[in-house]
């Protein structure tokens, strides 16, 4: 009997499992490759003193990345944090090996805010490709939201405004 009501558990999640694959696929943290074993799909921290080598660590992290796939790099974005908000003098020593990613540096008063704001363009980037990729006519609760928020006359302005965001966001992965 047990056994029975197991199977069917198995089942339902089976289920569930299959018609969202995608969605789920995308929220597991990945590696980047097999032999890099850095999230793919996180943030990666280092921790340590000053002159420790944080800074140089990071930069040869993207520019090992880079050689992964010659197409795209998976860093959108190498965010470097310091007190005077300006690079250091590693950052300018190395940062013309970096030709896939983009260097941001941040004062370190401001990263909570920056990180905030990034991952609430985030949240917004998914639910935008999420929708586009649904045809326009499946929007999750943050695609709602911006509906609801945008009150948009027609398909047109929403289109037009979708554009414009992704547009202005200029990352490198698209809409499926």
């Amino acid at each position: 009997m047990l056994e029975k009501k197991f199977a069917d558990i198995d089942k339902k999640f089976e289920n569930v499992l299959n018609k969202n694959k995608r969605k789920l696929e995308n929220a597991q943290i990945k590696p980047i490759h097999e032999k890099f074993l850095f999230a793919q799909n996180g943030i990666t921290g280092l921790i340590a003193p000053p002159g420790s080598g944080k800074t140089f660590t990071y930069l040869k992290m993207a520019a090992q990345q880079q050689e992964l796939d010659e197409k795209n790099p998976f860093y959108e974005l190498v965010v470097i944090c310091s007190t005077s908000g300006q690079f250091d003098q590693t950052v300018n020593s190395f940062k013309d090996i970096i030709k896939k990613s983009k260097l941001v540096c941040i004062k370190d008063s401001e990263l909570l805010d920056w990180i905030k704001k990034y991952q609430r363009r985030v949240l917004k980037y998914n639910a935008i490709n999420e929708y586009i990729n649904s045809k326009f006519k499946d929007p999750n609760e943050e695609m709602q939201r911006i509906l609801e928020k945008k009150h948009f006359r027609n398909k047109q302005k929403e289109i037009e405004y979708i554009s414009k965001k992704l547009q202005s966001y200029d990352w490198k992965t698209y809409p499926s």
